[in-house]
């Protein structure tokens, strides 16, 4: 593709030295060869020694923030990384003005609301492609993920398969880090959808009000035409309020708002519960447990009544999801406890799934959890705290360590729990951990093992190491089922 259509569009500073180059590649990797060098680096020596790697690796138009003093073309824009977003579309002819594009994004409930929203969709006869935490889709073809929301390139790259496929929807989790670098910039979005704002990536945003204006650009006039908004979460119910798109949309258990659920009934497995919608009122079950999960239940029912699906096939997606990898996974062990398996990794996220799991818990919850390690370290005595408070036994231990010690995070765990009660033990190696906790349990009690959820690795002094609690709880359960038949025998 020729650099002026590459470029068209985007807000430029200046141009110099271009001719009538053809692009065949697009990169920010300095080290990986590319015709197009988007250079990210805003530090003009930071900036120089980044595009002179580029060049030795034959980059031949550099596009950059900074004016540089180069031997080759320069692209200098306003904001390099909205330029970087508007380059990508144009490379693969704009695929999203060929899709209707749906959007959510929240600390918690992103991924689950996305197979909810995906599965509606497919009930009423679309193609529907997939991009999140857990896997990409492209209808039923299952492309791995490595991002939330991939970078500006593969991003697109993704919506030019999906719409050369025949997809008629996309929907997609978008998190703050995506909106804040500017990676969806120019797509527009059919739905954009709130789910809830709690601590988390405080390492990186420092507060909670930076945190939510990064969560909140995906919410201008310009960038979706429809936003639905949880107003039970405090900043749901002020994004609501301010909120100037073409149409906004509420939904809540506990607020008047336009999409609400009632009788609710919730096991450890499903959820029962009747959802008036602008009126229109219908039952659903959702295979799912857990009463925050009705809350990801009633966004995604907000989006498919604005895209005018039908109401029966919305409840026929809503009881076709049997569950989602990583979330609220519950495994029955024959000794007649169970194990409960989920990704929470923030405060909320862990009392939401602690306080779901007691009310529904005959006898003691057992927690087992930590923390990851390189991240926001003040939420860790939080999360301690909060699961001394609701479980009967906790468990500490090392969750994804990364480059910290894992018993520094684990005693910092601790702080918040020792505050409130002396029933937890620390033990540091994690398959132990849930060993002990299966060792300590007994009929009718819950094991909760939380924070890393579908996740098939840990990562420690920069490697990912094969690990997976579902692994562990199957081979706990299969060595109990053993034990058992000889016995009997």
């Amino acid at each position: 593709m020729r650099i002026e259509n590459i470029i068209e569009g985007i807000a430029l500073k200046t141009v110099k030295g271009l001719t009538a180059q053809e692009i065949k590649t697009i990169g920010f990797d300095p080290d990986q060869p590319t015709d197009l060098f988007v250079n990210l680096k805003t530090d003009a020596a930071a900036a120089q020694a980044n595009v002179e790697r580029a060049i030795k690796n034959g980059a031949q138009v550099v596009l950059t923030q900074t004016e540089l003093p180069l031997s080759i073309p320069q692209v200098v824009a306003q904001n390099v990384r909205n330029a970087f977003a508007l380059s990508a579309c144009n490379f693969y002819e704009n695929p999203a003005k060929k899709l209707k594009i749906i959007a959510i994004t929240g600390t918690n409930g992103k991924t689950t609301s996305t197979y909810i929203i995906k599965s509606i969709l497919e009930k009423a006869g679309y193609k529907v492609g997939l991009i999140g935490t857990n896997q990409n889709m492209i209808g039923d073809k299952v492309v791995p993920a490595h991002l939330t929301t991939p970078d500006p390139m593969e991003l697109q790259e993704l919506l030019s398969k999906m719409q050369k496929s025949g997809c008629d929807y996309v929907v997609m989790e978008v998190s703050a880090h995506a909106l804040y670098f500017n990676k969806v910039d120019g797509i527009q979005f059919e739905c954009s959808i709130f789910t809830n704002l709690t601590q988390d990536h405080l390492d990186f945003f420092g507060n909670m009000q930076d945190y939510a204006q990064a969560k909140a650009q995906l919410f201008k006039k310009d960038k979706s035409k429809n936003c639905i908004f949880n107003v039970d979460d405090d900043f749901g119910h002020l994004f609501a309020r301010f909120c100037n798109a073409d149409r906004v949309i509420s939904f809540g258990i506990d607020n008047p708002s336009d999409v609400f659920a009632v009788n609710i009934d919730v096991d450890l497995t499903q959820s029962q519960f009747f959802v008036n919608a602008f009126d229109d009122i219908a039952e659903f079950c959702f295979h799912i447990g857990g009463k925050y999960n009705v809350y990801n239940v009633l966004g995604s029912i907000a989006c498919c009544h604005a895209l005018n699906i039908d109401m029966s096939k919305i409840v026929e997606g809503v009881a076709a999801v049997t569950g989602v990898d990583g979330r609220y996974n519950t495994y029955k062990s024959p000794k007649g406890y169970q194990f409960v398996i989920d990704y929470a990794h923030t405060p909320d996220g862990l009392e939401n799934l602690l306080s779901s799991v007691k009310e529904l818990t005959p006898h003691r919850l057992i927690a087992v959890f930590g923390c990851g390690g390189n991240r926001d370290a003040t939420k860790r005595p939080i999360m301690g705290e909060i699961a001394g408070k609701i479980a009967d036994i906790s468990i500490l231990t090392s969750d994804n360590p990364r480059y910290e010690n894992p018993m520094s995070i684990i005693d910092q765990i601790e702080k918040g729990t020792q505050k409130v009660t002396a029933n937890y033990i620390k033990v540091e190696n994690r398959q132990n951990a849930i060993e002990y906790a299966s060792k300590i349990a007994r009929d009718g009690d819950v094991i909760v093992i939380a924070g890393k959820g579908q996740e098939p690795y840990q990562e420690i002094k920069g490697v990912k190491h094969h690990f997976s609690d579902k692994e562990i709880v199957l081979d706990i359960i299969d060595r109990e089922t053993s034990r058992q038949t000889l016995q009997v025998r």
